[in-house]
C-alpha cells in the first residue's frame, strides 16, 4: 500500500499541553519521517521505514505517558487554540476548510461550497465574551465554545440535583457563546 497523506500516530494532553506525533511518508512505507508538533511547532525525531516509525512513535508515547504524565485525551483528539489546531491541519496536508457561512451564490464570485483557504479561515466568532477551541480528527476540524473568563473558579457540586442544575447553566452559558461546530477538511 503507497500512502501519501501524513498519518496523525497519536495525540497525547496534560492539562492545555498538547503533543502529536505524525508520520510523514516521503516514499511510501519505504521512507518514512517521524515528527513531534507541540505548541504549533514541528521537529523531526528519525526517519526510518514505516515499521521503525511506528515502534520509535510507540516506544515515544510510553514515554510520555509514564515519565511526563500525558494521557490519551477522552474525546479521542485534543482541543487547542485555532492557529496551532491549523497549524497541525496544514501539516497533515489540508489546505481549504468547508464553513457554509462562507457559501455564496447570490452574486459572483459564487462558492456553492463554502470553501475558504484554511491558512486566513478566522474560525468560529464568539459571543458574550466566550471563545472557541479546536480539534483535527484526520479530516474534519471540531469547533467546541469555551466560556468567558470569570473571576469566580468553576467548581462543580458532588453530585445530585444540585450538580445536574450546575450542568444545565453551563450548557446554557455555553449556548450564549456558540455553537458547537464541525467542518470537513481537504488537501491539494
Amino acid at each position: 500500500m503507497h500512502r501519501e497523506r501524513p498519518w496523525l500516530y497519536a495525540t497525547l494532553t496534560k492539562g492545555k499541553e498538547v503533543r502529536h506525533l505524525l508520520i510523514l511518508f516521503l516514499n511510501g512505507s519505504a521512507a518514512t519521517e517521524l515528527v513531534q508538533l507541540s505548541d504549533g511547532f514541528d521537529s523531526s525525531i528519525a526517519t526510518g521505514t514505516e515499521y521503525e516509525m511506528k515502534e520509535k512513535a510507540d516506544s515515544i508515547v510510553q514515554l510520555w505517558v509514564t515519565q511526563d504524565n500525558f494521557a490519551r485525551p477522552r474525546e479521542g483528539f485534543a482541543f487547542e487554540s485555532l492557529a496551532r489546531t491549523i497549524a497541525l491541519a496544514m501539516k497533515m496536508g489540508y489546505t481549504t476548510v468547508y464553513d457554509r457561512s462562507y457559501a455564496k451564490m447570490d452574486r459572483p464570485p459564487f462558492n456553492l461550497t463554502g470553501a475558504v483557504s484554511l491558512s486566513t479561515w478566522p474560525g468560529m466568532s464568539p459571543k458574550n465574551g466566550g471563545g472557541y477551541e479546536y480539534a483535527l480528527d484526520q479530516m474534519r476540524l471540531h469547533a467546541r465554545p469555551t466560556l468567558p473568563p470569570s473571576p469566580e473558579p468553576l467548581i462543580a457540586p458532588s453530585g445530585g440535583k444540585e450538580f445536574a442544575a450546575f450542568v444545565l447553566k453551563h450548557k446554557a452559558i455555553l449556548d450564549t457563546v456558540g455553537p458547537f461546530a464541525e467542518f470537513i477538511l481537504t488537501g491539494d
